[in-house]
């Protein structure tokens, strides 16, 4: 169910091992959208080289989610990330390495910086196309317009999966195995309610706007056992991203963030900038107003973290008509932004001090340094920028153990159902809403997944499609 790169990596794989295997897509045409098509492709583990020792990525990604991430999972990817690349390779995915340590793996031709529909024929677009043609070579079928609109268990090891197409026909699939690979709920207001955003509305959906938690439904349904508390991987945004096109999905504001402070309208600092932009983002979304949020700079930040890398606002921003405010007074600045004047000139002379002294202690919220420490807020010109938390994909979800069964409220296995990727939960989130690499996991998950079902089956029996008016 979903034919993103979890659903296609899990299938080909499946296929591979002479299993008999059909997808169901819901979007209809040869693009269909979906998050692996506007990703910037880049293949790192917990912002890591997929490259490195195996136990240095499992540590890096226990670190990065604050012990959260289930030991078990977190070992299987540090594993295994390195043979998931190889693996891509092997059918004919292109890489080319970057700048950075953790650039190694980029999908080529690489999309790290795209507006709008600056993906197609690049990145995610051109490997989902490459599994589909690899797909179809091994005679397993994709069926497009095809809406999973119910998954029923029959008996022990027997599922029938109904879906439905645009023009109303009904299609009945009964397998021994079914794999829900439907992305996360981030479009879905009502399960983002649950633990993200009390106000879900005003998150800005940095993502495809596909997936809606349906096979985090089914599953429940069938007794899995779920997550919805852990957060989203995203970035915060120009707020403006809600009405101009040009500054979705990027830049990301979060260099901005980190350098200097995030205040609300009040003057107050919101959240610990120490940690990073993804942590950012979870704590404006969780805020009283996730739209009442600013990041304080002077020009030295704008004109260095502005640029830090191809995602940075400086001077993309600037350049499609992106609202901020300077000035060379703060009291001017404040007004100008709508910003309790008294109150910011306060929290900047206690950042200011801090950095100073190297003394964070008094900060509240404290303020963690981070791989990229604060700068000063003392030039001769000061920037205020309105932003939003832009969601990308939820961390929460179906709860799964190493070999991608789906587990229910006993953590048991639930015989022949299976979860992979961004519906799933288990090895992102926790406290520090720790980012592992959604690229990553869907591979590495996608490959032990169909690793599993061979193991516990010879074939899948399964039905030829059949209508009913």
């Amino acid at each position: 169910m979903g034919a993103g790169i979890a659903g296609l990596v899990s299938a080909l794989r499946a296929a591979e091992l002479e299993l008999n295997v059909v997808v169901l897509e819901r979007g209809k045409p040869d693009n269909y959208l979906c998050n692996t098509r506007l990703t910037s492709g880049i293949f790192h583990c917990a912002m890591q080289s997929a490259s490195l020792p195996v136990q240095k990525l499992n540590e890096k990604i226990l670190s990065n989610t604050s012990d959260f991430a289930d030991p078990d999972l977190a070992r299987v990817v540090s594993e295994q990330a390195m043979s998931s690349i190889r693996w891509l390779q092997s059918q004919g995915a292109r890489f080319i390495k970057g700048a950075m340590p953790h650039y190694e793996y980029i999908l080529s031709p690489p999309t790290l910086f795209h507006q709008n529909e600056g993906w197609r024929n690049k990145g995610g677009d051109v490997l989902l196309n490459l599994l589909e043609r690899k797909l179809s070579t091994l005679g397993a079928r994709l069926l497009r317009n095809h809406k999973v609109t119910s998954i029923t268990r029959q008996q022990e090891n027997s599922y029938v999966v109904e879906a439905e197409t645009e023009d109303g026909n009904k299609y009945h699939f009964n397998t021994s195995n079914v794999v829900i690979a439907d992305g996360g709920y981030q479009s879905n207001e009502s399960l983002l309610k649950h633990g993200v955003s009390n106000q879900p509305q005003k998150l800005f959906q940095r993502n495809a706007k596909q997936s809606l938690g349906d096979g985090l439904n089914f599953a429940q349904s069938l007794g899995a056992q779920v997550d919805l508390k852990q957060g989203f991987y995203g970035h915060l945004l120009s707020r403006d991203a809600f009405t101009n096109d040009q500054l979705w999905p990027n830049p990301w504001m979060d260099p901005l963030a980190t350098a200097g402070i995030l205040v609300n309208s009040k003057g107050i600092r919101i959240a610990d900038e120490g940690f990073g932009g993804i942590y950012l983002a979870n704590e404006l979304a969780r805020s009283t107003d996730p739209l009442d949020a600013f990041i304080i700079v002077d020009e030295n930040a704008w004109n260095t973290r502005g640029r830090i890398n191809m995602q940075s606002p400086n001077p993309k921003l600037i350049d499609v008509g992106g609202i901020h405010f300077c000035s060379n007074s703060l009291i001017d600045l404040a007004q100008q932004a709508g910003i309790d004047a008294n109150a910011l000139q306060s929290t900047i002379q206690a950042h200011n001090e801090a950095i100073l002294t190297g003394d964070f202690s008094h900060l509240i919220p404290t303020r963690t340094l981070g791989p990229q420490p604060p700068l000063p807020i003392s030039g001769k010109m000061y920037y205020a920028f309105p932003v939003c938390a832009g969601i990308t994909y939820t961390f929460g979800g179906i709860k799964t153990n190493a070999k991608g069964q789906v587990l229910n409220e006993k953590d048991l296995s639930i015989p022949g159902l299976f979860a992979v990727g961004s519906c799933t939960s288990g090895l992102e989130g926790g406290k520090s809403f720790g980012y592992v690499g959604g690229l990553i996991k869907a591979a590495v998950m996608g490959m032990q997944t169909a690793q599993t079902i061979k193991n516990h089956t010879t074939h899948c029996d399964q039905d030829e499609p059949t209508t009913t008016n």
